[in-house]
């Protein structure tokens, strides 16, 4: 039998202060829980598209982001939005630190910013259009 994956079931971020942290996916990233979260618990459990993204409470957080051969820094995870230039403004309202958004021709729309452990991450806000 030939192994056949078909997505994404987990991703794990270790993080230092899991209720700011579980807060900050909810209010920023405007992600939802899986599970019931109680203020105590080691872990987070939240859903992304039908993916768990679990926020495990660490004594040592590692740093989550790499260089490339240019130099440039890289991001692990990338979540796709809907309306990115309304989600740009959106965080960057709420005093979130963002990069300036970028645009690839045969990408589209990102921005990067970092959650409260200094994990970067990316805003995607999907393949471009006709009129991008």
């Amino acid at each position: 039998m030939a192994v056949i994956t078909t997505n994404f079931a987990v991703v794990k971020l270790p993080v230092k202060d899991l209720e700011a942290s579980a807060r900050w996916y909810q209010d920023v990233m405007g992600i939802p829980f899986t599970f019931e979260f109680k203020p105590g618990d080691n872990e987070a459990w939240l859903n992304v598209g039908g993916v768990g993204l679990g926020l495990i409470r660490c004594p040592n957080v590692p740093k989550l982001d790499f260089s490339g051969m240019d130099g440039h820094i890289h991001p692990i995870i990338q979540l796709q939005v809907q309306d990115i230039h309304a989600v740009y403004a959106e965080i960057k309202a709420k005093g979130i630190e963002v990069s300036e958004m970028y645009y690839l021709p045969d990408g589209g729309y990102s921005f990067e910013l970092r959650d409260p452990d200094g994990h970067l991450s990316s805003l995607w806000g999907g393949w471009p259009s006709a009129e991008d």
